[in-house]
């Protein structure tokens, strides 16, 4: 008999916090569409817009996720106890920390299959979107948008952003014995290890005798050049990993920083599911003792409010370990611990 509420309540949870990260990745579309028809063009128009916005979607909704599960497993617990189902499962012995586990099972069937489809599939179909939306646009970026010049022994570099190996608005200028040789100006370049090919649109410019070359130019990236901090958050885990193995043994204060910054969002990935449980365990405990006869609304605010807060502490928390050169983890597990203590002394009382 207690099979049944369990699966009832697993399947209840996983089921309102699905629908809840939907609401959640509707609403974050139509923001997205909104900002996007800023920049509609007669190329970028609204059927671009709209494929942008579907494809970039599915990565998109992993920065709800957290509230979400907070959200499906209170309101869960909720209905729950307001049928009765609660009183009855303690009845037949189990605690209030075995109930709220049971019920987090459901939101955590979501959320490691969506943590495995983002870094094998999300994330790399929200790059492929961001790259069509950067060839479709093809603005004049050198006269509208801030642009990064990069130089490699004798040669220069000009981009406005790059993105899965791809550069955009970019302009070489190539320099032999003190003199420039020739440019290229293109809308798009390929990188290939140390290798650059000029693409779509492009405008080839020579100083000398020389007739012109599609050969690609030699030019060496630096790894920072290529992901802005913006972008660091797209890059799957692998990648992260080699980066931060990259700048281990620096001492330079920015590439400090650049690993900084891997490690908060590597560290927030990893520990993702675990701040999670840890969310679900303290608020669920809640249920039994403040919001035991609070209304439907009350549950839903206190679930909101907690999940921003856990949020904002943990940026808060990284933030200043990252000012101090500490290390990452321990800011990002520190809210986590708190939660463990609060929900410890919790249990005790119940």
């Amino acid at each position: 008999m207690m099979k049944i509420f369990d699966i009832y309540l697993i399947k209840r949870s996983f089921l309102i916090s699905f629908l809840i990260l939907a609401v959640f990745g509707f609403l974050d579309s139509i923001f997205n569409l909104i900002s996007e028809l800023e920049n509609s063009s007669n190329r970028y128009d609204i059927l671009n817009i709209f494929r942008y916005v579907i494809f970039s979607a599915p990565h998109r909704l992993i920065d709800y996720i957290e509230g979400a599960c907070l959200l499906g497993v209170m309101i869960s617990l909720g209905i729950s106890h307001q049928e009765g189902n609660l009183n009855v499962m303690r009845s037949a012995g189990k605690s209030p920390l075995k109930i709220v586990f049971i019920s987090s099972l459901g939101a955590l069937c979501m959320v490691i299959p969506y943590l495995i489809f983002d870094e094998v599939s999300f994330r790399e179909t929200y790059n492929q979107a961001e790259v069509r939306k950067n060839v479709i646009l093809q603005k004049d970026n050198f006269q509208t948008n801030e642009v990064k010049w990069i130089k490699y022994e004798d040669s220069y570099l000009a981009f406005s952003n790059i993105i899965d190996n791809y550069a955009y608005q970019t302009k070489f200028i190539k320099i032999e014995d003190k003199k420039v040789k020739h440019t290229i100006k293109s809308n798009q370049a390929r990188i290939e290890k140390n290798n650059i090919t000029f693409e779509d649109n492009l405008t080839y410019k020579s100083f000398d005798s020389t007739n012109r070359s599609f050969i690609p130019e030699n030019f060496e990236i630096p790894v920072q050049s290529k992901i802005a901090f913006k972008n660091i958050n797209h890059l799957g885990m692998s990648e992260m990993l080699i980066y931060r193995k990259l700048f281990s043994d620096s001492n330079l204060r920015k590439d400090k920083l650049f690993k900084s910054h891997l490690d908060k969002a590597l560290y927030k990935k990893i520990f993702m599911p675990i701040s999670i449980i840890m969310l679900l365990v303290y608020f669920g405990s809640l249920i039994f003792t403040s919001l035991r006869n609070s209304t439907f609304g009350g549950r839903i605010i206190v679930a909101v409010i907690g999940a921003f807060i856990f949020k904002l502490a943990q940026d808060l928390s990284v933030g200043i370990f990252i000012s101090y050169s500490l290390p990452i983890f321990i800011g990002v597990i520190i809210p986590t611990l708190i939660l463990f203590i609060m929900s410890t002394i919790n249990y005790k009382d119940l």
